[in-house]
């Protein structure tokens, strides 16, 4: 019974610290938000002050701009107006007339941009003043000049344009400093603001993110702690995985086991299990390749049944047993280069150098058919990676599983021959006459070939064993049967039909080559002697009957009959003789 689990070990307590950090963790996150929000404030205000200072900055250059803007459009004006009155050219007429509005615009506009500032606006209004009439005097040089060029030319000598242009120009410099004041000014306060902030939203930070740091460093001891028991949770599912899909592994495999097992007991030769046995294998463990061996009856050679998979190291398609350490010991033998195991003789050799470093990776594993502690076989197999025990255990089942079913194949073939022939003589049984008789006949028939029948019966065989003993006559029945399997061809059926009576079937032989045959198997057995212990008995004689089939309608039964009567015949007229049955007496006579 499997002993009970030990309970798991409870959580080591939480250190002071981290309880400390527990306590106080509320209100330290309350006050790192509540500084987290006041340095936002701090900063969506400052953010806006910035806007503010960049809107009047940008107000400053645009006065400045304007100021400029209405000085050059009232030089342009002069300009033209001068150039027109030196030259009388249309274009600068029309030049002049085209630059009065800007001027005019310019000046307004620059009254428009100074209405937050009396100061400046009180300005603007004085260089709009003095650029009218600035204007006006030029307009007025010019009708002149459109009158009378003399006069006018004289007029403009005595003119206060230039006083007046000096006039507008010290106006806008007076403008345009103070608004260079303005800006200075406003530089200074955003830079004391922009330090403000910056010390404000530092410490501010500082200060949160040392409470933050505080509680992360609570949240990440018990993360870790977290992570530790997550961890364990993980391996032990995966473990769990792991074993769920091992044992889903072994059920599968056990069922196919069982399946293999199942198939093995309906095969019906040792081929069929070997195919069966090498499908299977290489079905439940394709990285692996090998063959399967069956042991002659001989127990001299072990020849290669059925292959699997691709052989990692060749194996000999004919091996000796003394060639394999797992049939020499009877057990599994495994052999890899790195760790010093031995390979087998029949298996192909690895290159020197890589075996001698230690290269090469290939295995090799032996597991011999054992069966009463008997050699039956071998299964080979070799790969690239080494075995598990699983794949180990599981190919010991399989040569288990194949080792009792070469068993029953083998005595099931025994079994059968025994069934068959006579275990004295080694020639076929009645049973075997009667069933292929009929086919031999039948066929014989369907071709229109002639068939012959040939009943032997060794004359005075009671005599000879009641003197000599039975021993001394299955010795005699024995040298019988082999005598016949020697002078018969291959096609040809030889049996016992019954005590020291034998029957041949001659298929495609008439009656003069069965009356040769018959003849010769009596001379071979009349010149025959039997060495019995150190006793040497005979020769002996035999009668022969004889009897071919001569038509379509004539049956085994009938042939046989005749056969037999011919043999009774050749015994009433004196034994060590054959009679054709075909023939009547008178003929023979």
């Amino acid at each position: 019974m499997a002993q009970p689990s030990p309970p798991a070990s409870p959580p080591p307590p939480p250190s002071r610290l981290a309880s400390r950090y527990r306590a106080y963790r509320l209100p330290a996150f309350v006050l790192a938000a509540a500084l987290l929000a006041a340095v936002g404030v701090a900063t969506v205000a400052g953010l806006r002050s910035f806007a503010n200072s960049a809107e009047w900055v940008e107000h400053s250059y645009q006065v400045i701009a304007e100021i400029e803007s209405t000085l050059a459009a009232t030089r342009t004006v002069e300009s033209s107006a001068r150039g027109y009155r030196l030259t009388d050219r249309p274009a600068l007429h029309a030049e002049y007339l085209a630059s009065i509005p800007s001027a005019l615009n310019h000046s307004s506009g620059l009254i428009a941009l100074t209405r937050d500032n009396p100061r400046q606006h009180r300005l603007a209004r004085d260089v709009e003043r003095r650029v009218r009439q600035r204007l006006a005097e030029i307009d007025r040089l010019l009708e002149m000049h459109m009158r009378d060029p003399q006069q006018a030319r004289i007029s403009s000598q005595t003119s206060h344009g230039a006083e007046q242009m000096r006039a507008l120009t010290a106006v806008a410099d007076a403008m345009r400093e103070y608004e260079r004041a303005l800006l200075a000014a406003r530089d200074a306060r955003t830079e004391r603001n922009a330090a403000l902030l910056t010390a404000l939203v530092i410490g501010g930070l500082l200060l949160a993110l040392s409470l933050l740091a505080l509680l992360m460093l609570n949240l990440w001891q018990e993360n870790k702690r977290s992570r530790a028991l997550e961890r364990e949770s993980r391996q032990a599912l995966a473990e769990l995985e792991a074993s769920a899909a091992e044992r889903q592994r072994l059920t599968e495999r056990h069922r196919s086991l069982s399946h293999y097992a199942g198939l093995l007991q309906s095969c019906q030769t040792l081929q069929e299990a070997m195919d069966m046995t090498a499908h299977v294998i290489a079905d439940l463990i394709p990285e692996f390749g090998g063959r399967c061996y069956i042991l002659r009856a001989s127990q001299n050679l072990a020849e290669t049944a059925a292959r699997f998979g691709r052989e990692a190291i060749a194996s000999a398609d004919l091996l000796h047993p003394d060639d394999c350490w797992g049939l020499r010991r009877g057990r599994l033998h495994r052999s890899q280069a790195h760790d010093g195991g031995v390979r087998c003789a029949h298996l192909a050799r690895a290159d020197a150098a890589a075996d001698a470093a230690g290269g090469d990776p290939r295995w090799s594993l032996c597991v011999p058919l054992m069966a009463q502690n008997t050699s039956l076989g071998l299964l080979c197999l070799s790969g690239e990676r080494p075995p598990r025990e699983a794949d180990l255990a599981l190919i010991q089942s399989i040569a288990e599983q194949l080792s009792l079913a070469v068993v029953n194949l083998q005595l099931r073939e025994t079994l059968r021959v025994q069934s068959l022939r006579d275990p004295l003589t080694g020639l076929f049984n009645r049973r075997y006459l009667e069933e292929n008789l009929q086919r031999e006949l039948l066929r014989c028939q369907r071709r229109k070939l002639p068939l012959s029948v040939l009943m032997l019966d060794v004359d005075h065989f009671k005599r000879f064993n009641d003197t000599h003993g039975h021993a001394a006559g299955d010795a005699l029945l024995a040298r019988v049967g082999q005598l016949m399997q020697e002078l018969v061809r291959n096609e040809d059926i030889a049996c016992r039909y019954g005590g020291e009576e034998f029957t041949i079937v001659l298929p495609e032989a008439d009656a003069a080559a069965a009356m040769q045959r018959a003849e010769q198997i009596r001379a071979a057995i009349a010149a025959t002697t039997i060495v019995h212990l150190r006793q040497t008995f005979g020769p002996a004689t035999c009668s022969i009957g004889l009897a071919t089939s001569a038509g379509d309608r004539d049956t085994p039964q009938q042939l046989l009959q005749a056969a037999d009567a011919a043999l009774y015949r050749a015994k009433a007229e004196g034994r060590d003789r054959v009679v054709d049955g075909n023939r009547p007496a008178a003929a023979r006579a």
